[in-house]
């Protein structure tokens, strides 16, 4: 039997789970957010010099970026290691050609290690934002309802609930400045508190509130929330705030028309001085059958393709009403297949949460 060579053998074992898709994903997605992590270190260029000067400068620039993100004593080791390669390569010694070697590798192992513990944390956290989400297609009355939750990053800073207490159903969806793990915190907080408020409160507008005054007292000035709460009645009627959140779409079957909610509120989080209870509106209206209300998160319509175009309005209100006579759940299906083609290759850059909520005549249940 043949023996295979080695560095045949070696090569095989390091790309066996290697595709073209994967060689893709580091080349135009994970170096694009490697830069983007790393460019609010970067001074932006001085166009008074000729573009190979700044051409360095910016490397040198991304080069301390990287190096202060390590710790201090991995810092030193990375520089000594950069040492060794050069006298090595200088004066043609393998010792410190290997040695240099070594302490990158080391160095190289330290930081993985790293990323797989962090890596793991937020694999739970993650499971634990999905399980307070909403997982069944809720039955409310008069209505069907599907939803759709997908974070840019393992956690996000989204959050929908559909509640029942007091013989209503809450439908709630937020939104918290930025993304990531700082974000999903704060919305767990946010479900806790609105469940504790719903102990004690029926109405939407003192729901929020509420939630205002127990929300913001230990939040960070550079976070704030923007969220609506709506409530539906027995008789299908449904009773709505908004604190600064996107206006919810109402597609009216009967006359083929769109009213967006667009009531009064401002988010939450900001030094509003008294503004924030003045302000907040209550809505209060009944859809007529056939109607489909999408209670969303600016992802939806702030989803960008590779050229940084946004998906819009009026590309989601067409798709609502070009569905309008299928289910919540294929108006749903629709909309994430819209949000897909428009997004294409290019990396999700914000969380996306919507709520498809439709009127549905007492024949049809």
């Amino acid at each position: 039997m043949q023996q295979q060579n080695p560095i045949k053998r070696i090569f095989d074992l390091y790309t066996s789970d290697l595709s073209y898709q994967e060689i893709e994903k580091l080349i135009k997605r994970e170096a694009n957010e490697v830069y983007e992590f790393f460019k609010s270190d970067i001074p932006k260029p001085d166009k008074s010099r000729n573009k190979f000067v700044r051409g360095l400068i910016f490397i040198r620039s991304l080069f301390n970026a990287f190096i202060m993100k390590l710790t201090p004593a991995r810092r030193i080791f990375y520089l000594i290691s950069i040492f060794f390669f050069g006298i090595g390569y200088l004066e043609y010694n393998t010792l410190y050609i290997w040695s240099g070697f070594i302490i990158l590798n080391l160095l190289l192992a330290f930081e993985l290690a790293d990323k797989l513990l962090a890596k793991n944390e937020l694999d739970i956290a993650k499971k634990i934002q999905f399980d307070l989400i909403p997982k069944h297609k809720a039955e409310i009355g008069q209505y069907e309802t599907a939803s759709h939750y997908e974070p840019a990053r393992e956690v996000g800073g989204d959050y929908f609930d559909i509640i029942e207490a007091h013989d209503k159903t809450y439908i709630v969806i937020g939104d918290i400045s930025g993304k990531g793990m700082a974000a999903a915190l704060y919305m767990t907080r946010v479900q806790a508190i609105i469940y504790f408020l719903l102990d004690n409160y029926f109405d939407v507008k003192e729901i929020l509130i509420k939630l205002k005054k127990y929300f913001s007292q230990k939040l960070r000035k550079e976070f704030f929330l923007t969220i609506t709460i709506a409530s539906i009645e027995k008789d299908g009627t449904i009773n709505l705030v908004r604190a600064g959140h996107p206006p919810p779409f109402h597609y009216d079957a009967s006359n083929n028309e769109f009213r967006e909610i667009n009531t009064c509120g401002i988010g939450i989080g900001f030094n509003d001085y008294g503004v924030f209870e003045k302000t907040l509106e209550l809505y209060t209206f009944k859809p007529g059958e056939g109607d489909t209300i999408v209670f969303y998160t600016d992802g939806l319509t702030e989803t960008m393709n590779k050229y940084k175009i946004m998906l819009g309005e009026k590309r989601v209100k067409k798709t609502i009403e070009t569905n309008a006579n299928k289910s919540a759940e294929d108006i749903k299906k629709s909309l994430v297949r819209l949000i897909n083609y428009h997004r294409g290759e290019a990396a999700q850059n914000d969380d996306v949460t919507f709520v498809v909520l439709k009127r549905i005549s007492a024949q049809s249940k």
